[in-house]
């Protein structure tokens, strides 16, 4: 089991120059305290989230040595496949090896709309994209034809520094999408607000998925994360910001497994403590991320210690401090080659 960093920060945290270089310095100490990986993510018209994963994965694989860099997701329908192929092929070479690449469809149609592609076709456009990687990083020239893509011997160049290119997990918690996962992927990445219950029963139909594709299963779950000495304390600088980031997914529309809840406003924090956060002592936050791991068969962990509006710097880097010294040393943390 390993267990990485997934950076959510945008405009609504502070100023850009001032966030960017912070998500830098969290980067740094994730390479340094013994966290696998360093990801990122987007959503291409939102206050809330960066939108270039990409190039910001550059910068953190400059500043580290050792962590996995790249994304937990990209929202690959809305890239030229071969421009993302090129550019993820870039960071693994310039990363020496490092690169890791989560993709998922999105759930927002104004990602779509704000760079002027069709949301109707997202799922063929998703599936087209994938398959063009793969053929992209492991052939020196190739050629695709499909309804939405066309390139005739075409080359990436560089090629991924391993020959099997870099490896591609997908997003899913539609039974299509999971379904895709286990065809095309090295592995599916869970959302961050699923409920345990509701990660089983997918990591389930996952496993199905990638056993009929003859793939190997690798369960990666997005989780967020807190871990504290002192609860009241923990409560007052973690529970205000994460229960706000709760209510807002759930207006997006990205959390549809809490029956009863009609309004984000019914959404309470203590729902999501018990079932879907880790946060706690460091040998409650052992025992959570065993619960995950031993019932849905968890391989991978990104914890997410910061949202888009706080915590602030300074307790963040204090969060993830306390988990590299008091959480990691107590779980298997070999890194999964994945």
């Amino acid at each position: 089991m390993s267990v990485g960093v997934l950076f959510t920060q945008g405009l609504v945290t502070g100023d850009p120059h001032t966030v960017l270089g912070e998500i830098l310095e969290q980067a740094e100490a994730a390479d340094r305290l013994g966290f696998s990986h360093a990801l990122t993510t987007e959503h291409k018209y939102s206050d809330e989230y960066f939108g270039s994963p990409l190039h910001l994965s550059f910068a953190i694989a400059a500043r580290t040595r050792n962590v996995k860099v790249g994304t937990a997701i990209a929202i690959a329908p809305l890239y030229n496949p071969i421009e993302l192929a090129q550019d993820s092929a870039m960071l693994d070479q310039l990363s020496g090896g490092r690169a890791w690449l989560g993709l998922g469809v999105g759930y927002m149609p104004v990602d779509y709309s704000t760079v002027g592609v069709s949301w109707d076709d997202r799922a063929q456009r998703f599936d087209e994209t994938v398959r063009i990687l793969r053929e992209a990083h492991t052939n020196d020239r190739f050629s695709f034809a499909d309804e939405i893509y066309s390139f005739d011997d075409v080359s990436v160049i560089p090629r991924p520094v391993r020959a099997e290119g870099v490896p591609l997990h997908l997003a899913a918690w539609t039974p299509g999408g999971i379904r895709r996962a286990g065809r095309l992927a090295d592995g599916w990445i869970t959302n961050a607000l699923m409920s345990l219950e509701t990660m089983t029963a997918m990591a389930g139909q996952y496993r199905e998925a990638a056993a009929a594709g003859g793939r190997d299963p690798h369960v990666t779950s997005i989780r967020f994360c807190w871990p504290y000495r002192d609860r009241q304390a923990a409560l007052d600088k973690f529970g205000d910001t994460a229960l706000a980031m709760a209510r807002t997914l759930f207006d997006y529309g990205a959390i549809t497994d809490l029956p009863g809840v009609t309004s984000s406003d019914q959404i309470t924090l203590e729902e999501f403590v018990r079932d879907r956060f880790v946060f706690g002592t460091p040998d409650e936050c052992v025992d959570t991320i065993g619960r995950f791991r031993d019932q849905a068969g968890v391989d991978d962990f990104l914890m997410i210690f910061r949202y888009p509006t706080g915590p602030d710097n300074a307790a963040v880097l204090e969060a993830m401090e306390l988990f590299g010294t008091e959480v990691l040393p107590q779980l298997d943390t070999a890194v999964v080659q994945a």
